[in-house]
């Protein structure tokens, strides 16, 4: 009934009155009354997969256009190993599986390539390998890639200082002394009164000098 006509109808007829095999009006039985039915609750331990397998979950929010959302998860060995498509609009979505041990890739596509998150809605993703959450997010283009193996944590190489190549001194080169010409102290010129005896032998023309 709309709400004013049945505040009418308990007006004339009171609480006690039977509709059926219920209590109508005020009294009516709690095992009667039902609660709203809620969303069943996805509960798939980890510990459920084989030796070789992984426990993979999925938190998947839609955006306004659910139906252009896809995923997959890929192996080296067995290629798609699972897949998801055909989603509604602004909804939630949990999926769990046991994947191979080497399934490493997941990918979570848009068709129109808008992503999921922020222009036409708020989705979003979230994924967790056994219990350990490996990547989340929204804001995306065409698609969007996940690790879901375990990676060494890559160390930094350590840069040794690069030395300077050592340049042997450059000598100058060496030079022999020169030996320094001294040259006298020129005297000053003074006229001397030379006088010269020469005898000469048997050829005179033979005989000069000069000073």
């Amino acid at each position: 009934m709309r709400r004013t006509a049945m505040g009418n109808y308990l007006n004339e007829r009171g609480c006690d009155f039977e509709v059926g095999e219920m209590l109508g009006g005020c009294n009516q039985c709690e095992e009667c009354s039902f609660p709203p039915t809620s969303s069943p609750i996805s509960f798939f331990p980890s510990n459920s997969c084989a030796d070789d397998e992984k426990y993979f979950k999925l938190s998947l929010k839609t955006d306004d256009y659910g139906d252009e959302t896809s995923w997959r998860i890929t192996s080296p060995t067995n290629g798609n190993v699972v897949s998801g498509n055909g989603y509604l609009s602004n909804r939630e979505y949990t999926e769990t599986n046991c994947i191979p041990s080497d399934a490493c890739t997941f990918e979570i596509f848009d068709s129109f390539g808008d992503g999921l998150c922020c222009d036409y809605g708020q989705g979003s993703y979230k994924v967790w390998v056994d219990n350990v959450e490996k990547g989340m997010g929204g804001a995306f283009e065409s698609f969007n890639s996940v690790s879901l193996c375990a990676t060494t944590p890559t160390t930094a190489p350590t840069l040794y200082p690069t030395l300077s190549p050592t340049m042997a001194p450059t000598l100058m080169p060496t030079f022999n002394p020169t030996n320094q010409i001294i040259v006298s102290p020129t005297l000053p010129v003074t006229c001397l009164t030379v006088k010269i005896n020469i005898l000469t032998d048997n050829y005179p023309g033979e005989t000069e000098w000069n000073i």
